[in-house]
């Protein structure tokens, strides 16, 4: 299942940043609470962290564009644990 990760609320009545840099690209596995982006802030630069672990199949913005407060940040295909038989069984029958 893809879960779509929005640039959230950083408080202070911020409501858009400035993607600095990215921590990861398409096609990589993350844990939860690792750093995916920098955004620089009005007030700050800020390093927004993963809500999930997963593999990120997509990465919106590049460094030096502006995001806005609710706008997906990446997609990340969160790692199935949903199969408590299915994965427990590795042969063909």
């Amino acid at each position: 299942m893809v879960f779509q990760f929005k640039f959230p609320d950083v408080g202070e009545g911020i409501h858009e940043g400035v993607i600095v840099s990215w921590k990861v690209k398409e096609g990589d596995v993350v844990q939860e609470d690792q750093n995916l982006v920098e955004v620089e802030t009005d007030k700050a630069i800020v390093e927004i962290p993963s809500p999930k672990a997963g593999k990120i199949v997509k990465v919106n913005g590049k460094a030096g564009e502006t995001i806005n407060v609710g706008d997906v940040l990446v997609e990340i295909e969160e790692e199935s644990s949903e199969q408590p038989e299915a994965s427990e069984s590795s042969s063909d029958e």
